[in-house]
Formats: C-alpha cells, sequence, structure tokens
C-alpha cells in the first residue's frame, strides 16, 4: 500500500527550505543593501587619475554612476546632498602583449588596472567600505591598423570599467 504526505508536512518543509535559504543572508545579488539606514544618497565624482592614460577617470566614474542609477537602491546626487560618497583612484594601467604571430609581432594584448576606491559618510568621513586594490584585466586584439588597436584598448578599459563597477557597488552594499 502506498503512503501518501499530507499537503501540511509539504507546507512545512516548503517553508522551512525558504527560512533558511532567505534567513541566511542570501538574496539577489544586487537588491541588498547593508549599509546604515539613513544612508539613502550617494555622490560619486570623477576618478583620480595616476596614469597616462587619459580619459580613464571619466570612464570608470560614469561606469559607477551608472551602475547605482540602474539598481535604484541608493539615489546618485550632488555632494551637498550626498549622504555618503566614493573616492576612486587609478593607480594603474598595465598593457602587456599575450599573444604573439611571430618573436616580435604581438596580436593579442592584455589591459590591466588596478583601482584603490573608498566609500565614506559625508557628515564623519567614517569609512562604509573600500578595497586599496582592486584590479581586473581584459585582452584585445592588436592588428595592423593602429588606430582600431587603440580602439580595441579603448574597449577593453570600458570592460573592465563595467566589471569592477559592479564589483564595487555590490561591495558598498553587500558587504558593509
Amino acid at each position: 500500500m502506498k503512503r501518501i504526505r499530507p499537503n501540511g508536512f509539504r507546507l512545512i518543509v516548503g517553508s522551512l527550505a525558504l527560512f533558511f535559504i532567505f534567513g541566511c543572508g542570501y538574496g539577489f545579488r544586487g537588491t541588498v543593501n547593508n549599509l546604515p539606514p539613513d544612508i539613502q544618497s550617494i555622490y560619486i565624482p570623477v576618478f583620480t587619475n595616476e596614469t597616462i592614460e587619459s580619459g580613464a577617470e571619466v570612464v570608470f566614474a560614469n561606469a559607477l554612476i551608472y551602475e547605482f542609477t540602474r539598481s535604484r537602491i541608493l539615489k546618485v546626487v550632488s555632494e551637498s546632498e550626498a549622504q555618503a560618497y566614493i573616492s576612486g583612484k587609478i593607480k594603474s594601467i598595465a598593457v602587456d602583449s599575450v599573444t604573439y604571430a611571430s618573436t616580435s609581432q604581438a596580436v593579442e594584448r592584455k589591459a590591466t588596472v588596478t583601482l584603490e576606491i573608498s566609500c565614506r559618510r559625508s557628515d564623519n568621513q567614517t569609512i562604509l567600505w573600500q578595497n586599496q586594490s582592486l584590479s581586473r584585466y581584459e585582452n584585445y586584439k592588436v592588428t595592423s591598423d593602429t588606430n582600431q588597436t587603440q580602439r580595441n584598448k579603448e574597449e577593453a578599459i570600458k570592460k573592465i570599467a563595467q566589471d569592477l563597477s559592479e564589483r564595487i557597488h555590490n561591495g558598498i552594499l553587500e558587504n558593509f
């Protein structure tokens, strides 16, 4: 004879499973905000650029502004309105050849960016989150057209900016 479990048992097991999943700190990425409840807005200025890569500071600031605007968890505002602010510094952008067609001709290069980032309260400068050596790399193609190679490098840096901005956003909100 086949034994059938009552619906109440399934409900209890399902409820316990949901409790353990959501009660243990798990959540959907990009929706968690572990900052103090009074932090509702953030100011994101142009990064400091310690490299010779002109314009990278704007690319990284814009990518981070986009990430916070997209998530709608904190409102991006002017410095005078912000309850928190981000300080970003591009410490290095290194380019290395990774693939060669011959002993002297590179066909692929790797751009590596290292940032120093902190998020502080506006009222008392308390550090809410920081990473002094956040790094990411992206490979790009080298062509015989130097303008195309430069565009490929710029696209690689934009991709790095997008990826690091997502990591910064999630780090600030989730790892507080």
